[in-house]
């Protein structure tokens, strides 16, 4: 009940404004729907797209998460030593995360030789889930996490409202792009490190 209540409500919050009515399924409760419907408000998103907008052209901001192990580790490790960085931002339980993680692992088999890094950062509150999911979508690159899911550090210093997200950082770490998805990214990536 609670995962298709979870779907069908993810479903109204992506509508396009003016979209057709889509009615909840018979099992759903109208009042339960109305709670959740509510707390989606469509009224801040361009202030939103704005906010994180405003990171692209800026010196990346650095950050401390642990990886699977428990160590700590910044951001700044990874930023630089004359490579490009995709800070991807994800989780284990985000479908539209695992549907273009396939993507993701097609554009580091591709460039990483060239000059191009992966860092993930999870916003998963459990490291089971978390580690299943790297390991399942074979993801290769360093995955930072501190389990804390929305309340994640990540979320405050770069405004990450909704996930997939990422940033593409370049070697002097000043970020260039940011919400990079399907051919976009590659696109990106060809046009930085030729095809």
């Amino acid at each position: 009940m609670k995962k298709m209540m979870f779907s069908f409500v993810l479903m109204l919050a992506t509508l396009p404004a003016g979209a057709q009515q889509v009615n909840a399924p018979a099992s759903v409760p109208a009042q339960k729907i109305r709670q959740v419907v509510v707390k989606r408000d469509r009224s801040k998103d361009a202030e939103r797209e704005a906010a994180t907008k405003a990171f692209i052209g800026q010196q990346f901001t650095d950050l401390e998460m642990a990886d699977a192990d428990g160590n700590m580790h910044k951001l700044s490790e990874y930023v630089g030593n004359g490579r490009w960085l995709f800070v991807d931002m994800w989780a284990s339980w985000c479908g539209p995360c695992r549907g273009e993680m396939p993507n993701v692992v097609a554009a580091y088999e591709k460039f990483h030789d060239k000059g191009f890094d992966i860092v993930g950062l999870s916003l998963d509150n459990k490291k089971e889930p978390w580690l299943k999911a790297v390991e399942d979508l074979k993801m290769p690159w360093t995955q930072l996490s501190d389990l804390k899911g929305w309340q994640s550090i990540v979320t405050e210093v770069y405004k990450v409202w909704s996930i997939p997200d990422n940033l593409l950082i370049d070697p002097q770490g000043k970020i260039v792009a940011r919400g990079l998805r399907g051919e976009g990214l590659h696109a990106k990536l060809a046009e930085i490190f030729g095809k």
